[in-house]
């Protein structure tokens, strides 16, 4: 388990143009780095912190942040840098933490509009419970996959997300699932083997009464994958 594990371990190295890239546990000393990278490029690109304008608003952007700094200091998100001449660069990663079926969140949502983007995504959640529809006690539950834009085209986001299978063989956990927000991570999603369990559209969730826009058919979805 958790505890009994070697931090960080490497679940994938290869070379391309010169550049060595690696995919591994996220280290201590990377944590703040990382929630840097997920505040600046999850915060103004992913569908729910863009429609809320989450990034434009202190309060919600210091409550995402301590979400995912509680979350990594579980010691269970990966990371992938770019290595060149032995110098290493985070160039994106996954915060995921491992959830148990009778879990309740103990972490404050501050901000109206992270309470928004959360609320949003328990309402897709809450339409198939992943633990009952996998069969599970235990998954890994992912709150943020992210490459900075400048390696974007690389292809690292398949690689960060199938480095979950390995992982989570080492914490004894069978299965994995997210709510996966935007199209184009749906697809990758897709393609990495996660099938769709549930979805719903902003406009559903406005329905609902959450603050998104009426009339919004882009839609989220939850997204699990079990490993042999």
């Amino acid at each position: 388990m958790k505890g009994d594990r070697i931090i960080p371990q490497e679940y994938e190295r290869w070379e391309a143009d010169g550049v060595t890239w690696i995919v591994q546990d996220l280290p201590p000393e990377d944590d703040e780095k990382f929630i840097e990278v997920l505040v600046d490029h999850l915060g103004t690109d992913e569908v729910l912190c863009s429609t809320t304008r989450l990034s434009e608003h202190p309060e919600s952007v210091k409550g995402i942040s301590d979400y995912w700094r509680v979350c990594l200091a579980e010691r269970t998100s990966i990371a992938c840098y770019r290595e060149i001449d032995g110098v290493r660069t985070l160039a994106g990663g996954n915060c995921c933490v491992i959830a148990k079926k009778d879990d309740k969140s103990s972490i404050e949502i501050q901000g109206d509009e992270w309470k928004t983007v959360f609320e949003g995504l328990k309402f897709v959640e809450d339409k198939c419970n992943p633990f009952e529809y996998l069969g599970e006690d235990k998954l890994l539950v992912g709150y943020g996959l992210v490459v900075k834009r400048e390696f974007r085209g690389a292809k690292l986001g398949a690689r960060i997300l199938n480095a979950r299978e390995p992982l989570c063989k080492q914490l004894n956990v069978k299965a994995a699932t997210t709510v996966f927000t935007g199209i184009s991570s749906q697809k990758l999603a897709a393609r990495c083997g996660y099938i769709v369990t549930a979805e719903a559209t902003l406009h559903e969730m406005s329905q609902a009464g959450l603050k998104y826009p009426k009339g919004d058919q882009r839609s989220i979805k939850l997204m699990v994958k079990k490993f042999e």
